[in-house]
């Protein structure tokens, strides 16, 4: 049998700074490996819902208009729909789960700010 080359590779165990820094905010699979039930679902689950909604409203709605109203109308409308539905749903997004938001990553972790 012929045998296998092994490659030695010298490990650098100098700590950055910017490690730890990085290491501080916490992702969804932390939440939901370490959170409450509580915690997982206004941060996480209803984040997905919410962006579901918003996808499915964009989509939706401007079908909808162009099914009631007919010609350049319908298409106007459902062009300006779009046009109103995805900055609405970014901003609340932003407002809801942004930085400072209600449920976002500096949410005060107390029952007087939110649910939280």
């Amino acid at each position: 049998m012929a045998s296998k080359r092994r490659l030695e590779v010298p490990v650098d165990h100098d700590d950055h700074p910017d490690d730890k820094a990085i290491s501080d905010v916490r992702s969804d699979r932390d939440i939901a490996i370490e959170g409450t039930w509580k915690e997982w679902f206004l941060r996480v689950f209803l984040k997905y819902c919410y962006a579901v909604m918003v996808l499915s409203l964009t989509c939706l709605v401007p079908l909808e208009m162009l099914r009631q109203l007919e010609g350049d109308m319908g298409l106007g409308a459902a062009f300006l729909s779009v046009l109103l539905i995805l900055p609405l749903g970014l901003l609340g997004f932003i407002k809801l789960w942004g930085n400072g938001g209600l449920w976002g990553v500096d949410a005060v972790e107390d029952d007087r700010r939110g649910f939280l």
